[in-house]
């Protein structure tokens, strides 16, 4: 069996070259100037719509289609962002767990594609919100406000292998919901050069690495009961929380085009809906629940796996 110690330098290896051979500059990389197209939107809905195959589906017109989508991409970007934001503080105490070489520039690597993201989905939010003119915009003070409030909690847990397991678990929950955002939006939309195929496509290809960074953490501190079973717990609520947040704006989203619905109705709007996108996360959920992590498969996991 290799021993743990060589598996991670081999690890810390092959992604710090990664991060310097396939790695991204938003304000390079992306051309801002491409759009993606009012037909291209509404053609998500049935994929990612939390309405869709619910009765209120019928309530939406194919204007309204394109408009919540709209809002549920600026949703999905803030709510991505917000998170990356948030978790830099917890990540830079990581520096005192481990000083060594491979590590150290890892995490440094980390932090960087941390900023790089949460500055391209800001700024991707906010062109989608100028292109639809004059709306309301989506109150995303829901997502930032539970975001702060979460790792400023995990940044005084006591105990560092505690505090670690939780951040890694949190980030392991999200990277995956991006990739599934990405994989959504390139089986959905054929041309890659929209500006959300952009922005989802190029941060995969971080987040593939960040994958696999997670699970080495998770294994170098993993928990024993009833620790364990206290972060499996906490990692349940919080995720549930998180997701019901996301998805109270979305209901947001949908009155304000007019749809007759409630935010009571957001529980029984989970159970129904259809949309392929929100029954991946559902299937994550319940594993978190049962005490599984949010694992990828193996092809999302290999850090060489997805390809711009």
């Amino acid at each position: 069996m290799p021993n743990s110690a060589d598996h991670d330098r081999e690890l810390l290896a092959k992604l710090n070259r990664l991060s310097v051979e396939r790695s991204f500059t938003p304000q390079v990389d992306i051309d801002w100037s491409r759009e993606t197209t009012l037909p291209e939107y509404a053609s998500l809905f049935p994929v990612t719509s939390l309405f869709a195959g619910t009765r209120f589906e019928k309530e939406f017109a194919d204007s309204q289609r394109t408009r919540f989508i709209q809002y549920q991409q600026i949703n999905l970007m803030r709510f991505t962002g917000q998170l990356e934001r948030h978790g830099i503080g917890v990540l830079t105490q990581l520096y005192d767990a481990d000083d060594s070489q491979p590590f150290t520039e890892y995490l440094g690597n980390f932090l960087k594609e941390e900023i790089y993201h949460y500055t391209m989905f800001s700024r991707a939010g906010s062109q989608i919100e100028q292109s639809m003119g004059d709306v309301p915009p989506l109150p995303v003070w829901r997502i930032d406000f539970v975001m702060r409030a979460l790792f400023g909690c995990i940044a005084v847990t006591p105990g560092r292998r505690l505090r670690a397991n939780l951040t890694f678990r949190f980030f392991q929950f999200a990277e995956q919901l991006s990739l599934y955002v990405h994989q959504a939006v390139q089986q959905t939309i054929p041309r890659e050069t929209g500006l959300i195929s952009q922005v989802w496509a190029f941060h995969a290809i971080d987040e593939s690495r960040h994958l696999a960074f997670d699970r080495m953490m998770l294994e170098r501190h993993r928990l024993r009961a009833p620790l364990s079973w206290l972060a499996t717990g906490v990692t349940a609520v919080c995720c549930v929380l998180l997701a019901l947040v996301a998805n109270s704006n979305e209901v947001w989203a949908a009155r304000r085009l007019g749809v007759k619905v409630r935010l009571w109705h957001l529980p029984g709007l989970l159970r129904c809906t259809t949309a392929p996108f929100k029954l991946r996360i559902r299937r994550s959920l319940k594993e978190i629940l049962k005490g599984g992590s949010v694992a990828a498969t193996q092809s999302e996991s290999d850090p060489e796996h997805i390809e711009l």
